[in-house]
């Protein structure tokens, strides 16, 4: 039963993550005429140390041009296209169901959300991995110190 409910935890927070994703970018966004999108349009919007928040407040701090910021705005534009795809085609896992280990249902509706969380967890690193590609060598040795710092920071406010 532990384990079940552990599974269950990590799906919500997965479920997060995605959500992070969708709220990195307008699809209506664009720099001041410039057809290059604004920083306000990729960059952190206070939803925690995820692929969207933690990611792009790093990515912010590393300085990128206009054409990397067009080309992170395409990325997560991407992603959060194929989220919003799937997310109405799968619709939402029934937590009701979820929340009984004793309906007859609960087994299969576990397997479900494992499913779903298993191949989210694919479409984020896939991602993560498409916009570490827009850095230059320079950024991408520069991250990890950023993402250090950025951690450090949370850790300090976490214990106050």
């Amino acid at each position: 039963m532990k384990n079940r409910t552990k599974w269950l935890m990590v799906a919500l927070a997965m479920t997060g993550v995605a959500g992070a994703v969708l709220g990195q970018t307008s699809s209506s966004s664009s720099g001041a005429g410039s057809g290059t999108p604004s920083a306000q349009h990729w960059h952190h919007h206070g939803r925690g140390m995820m692929l969207g928040g933690g990611l792009m407040h790093a990515f912010k701090q590393l300085n990128l041009t206009s054409d990397q910021q067009q080309k992170v705005h395409t990325i997560l534009t991407a992603a959060r296209s194929q989220f919003a795809a799937e997310r109405s085609a799968g619709g939402r896992p029934d937590f009701t169901v979820l929340s009984n280990p004793g309906d007859p249902n609960y087994a299969s509706a576990l397997q479900n959300l494992q499913t779903r969380m298993a191949a989210r967890l694919q479409e984020q690193s896939q991602t993560e991995l498409a916009l570490y590609g827009v850095l230059t060598p320079a950024q991408q040795q520069q991250l990890p110190q950023v993402l250090a710092a950025m951690k450090a920071k949370m850790g300090q406010h976490s214990a106050t």
